[in-house]
């Protein structure tokens, strides 16, 4: 375990990035409680308290992690994994950032997404209605990982019966935004990106000779008109959305469904009162948040605490320990669905410029899954619940068994 010893005063101690990953919250209160900041590495810190995670979000002086020296820092190999990364509007700042993102800006716009809300509710029915009953599955394979699959695929126009394919090369994928790069698991995750990046640029090129009236035919026939960016980078680009739009939801919701199977009162109150469903998932996003940190650089000295960050350095703020920070929710370790103490902006879907292109897709998802759940499904009994684990990035979950009656 970390060393449990103060600092000198204008320090942060050195933490070893393993000892967060298993159990990260009991790390995490301990570590927030004696420091503002700890030190991951070499140039790497972590700020740990709330109201310094939420400031640091939107503080000029830093600025989202670009994909070039995302790769450098992890030291991921050149190749299909690395140009992705390093092309990816998520790791962009000013112009490439917006240029690339407005690409998806009308797709993901509040009104357009209230039209998809039915059809989310048909597919979470459907899903529901498909799960064996009084026999243990997988939930997470089961639906968890289905409901933002089958939605993303719905929006974009991609075929519903190749949903598993890409979703499996997803789940691999992500393991590539991480705060340690996994240099052991390369191979396989270059050989996902590989696959994934074919698999996109082959139906963007379809729908360059017949458009099929669906998101993708309008985004290249778009590109084709306005050709702001490369062919290249336009794979890329849907290539991290269905990255990003499938797995954050796919954690996020199986949290969600095992916290209620944990708290039996909740279920109840949820399957009583439906209304009560945006509580949940907003609570379930704080108590188990599927993002475990973002990554920012330093332009500018920035002090925190009593802690002076140089410029130049990454400083990962951690949401897995702002949203436990008593400072910022009364009793936090409490898993609480009537909580009401809630930010009008859930901090884990970030802010400013890069706030979730994809938040309220993945609020809906989660809805009006668990609303099709409640309704169809008397009960729940898991077997033991699922362990989701690291601190950074999109989190990991084990697999899910449980009974649904």
């Amino acid at each position: 375990m970390y060393e449990q010893v103060a600092a000198k005063a204008g320090t942060a101690p050195f933490i070893d990035p393993r000892d967060l990953e298993a159990q990260p919250h009991a790390v995490l209160a301990a570590l927030r409680r004696a420091h503002p900041v700890v030190r991951l590495g070499e140039r790497q810190y972590m700020a740990l308290r709330g109201a310094d995670v939420i400031a640091m979000l939107t503080d000029p002086r830093t600025i989202q992690i670009e994909g070039a020296d995302y790769v450098a820092l992890n030291g991921i190999p050149e190749g299909a994994t690395a140009r992705f990364l390093r092309d990816f509007f998520l790791f962009d700042n000013g112009e490439a950032h917006k240029t690339k993102r407005r690409l998806f800006a009308g797709a993901f716009a509040p009104r357009a997404l209230e039209a998809v809300q039915p059809r989310i509710r048909a597919v979470a029915d459907a899903i529901v209605a498909e799960l064996p009953r009084d026999e243990t599955i997988d939930f997470v394979a089961c639906m968890a990982a289905r409901l933002p699959g089958e939605m993303i695929a719905a929006i974009l126009g991609l075929p519903r019966f190749e949903v598993p394919y890409f979703t499996r090369h997803v789940q691999t994928i992500a393991r590539a935004v991480s705060p340690v790069y996994p240099q052991a698991d390369h191979t396989e995750i270059e050989s996902a990106a590989i696959r994934l990046f074919a698999y996109v640029e082959n139906h963007l090129l379809m729908r360059l000779g017949m458009p099929h009236g669906d998101l993708l035919s309008t985004l290249v026939a778009d590109w084709q008109t306005h050709p702001t960016i490369s062919f290249t980078s336009l794979v890329h680009q849907v290539l991290g959305l269905i990255v990003g739009g499938i797995d954050t939801t796919r954690v996020g919701f199986a949290a969600l469904v095992a916290l209620l199977a944990e708290h039996p009162a909740a279920w109840a109150a949820v399957k009583a009162d439906p209304r009560l469903i945006p509580g949940a998932v907003a609570e379930a996003l704080r108590y188990e948040p599927s993002v475990g940190s973002i990554a920012r650089v330093t332009t500018a000295p920035v002090a925190i605490g009593d802690v002076t960050l140089p410029a130049g350095v990454v400083l990962r703020v951690s949401l897995l320990s702002a949203l436990r920070d008593p400072d910022l929710y009364a009793d936090p370790d409490r898993f609480d669905i009537r909580r009401s103490d809630h930010p009008r902006l859930h901090p884990v879907f970030g802010t400013g410029p890069h706030r979730c292109i994809g938040e309220m897709l993945a609020r809906l998802e989660m809805q009006e899954g668990l609303a099709a759940l409640i309704s169809a499904v008397d009960a729940i009994e898991m077997d033991e619940p699922p362990l989701l684990s690291g601190f950074g990035g999109i989190r990991r979950i084990t697999p899910m068994p449980l009974r649904v009656r």
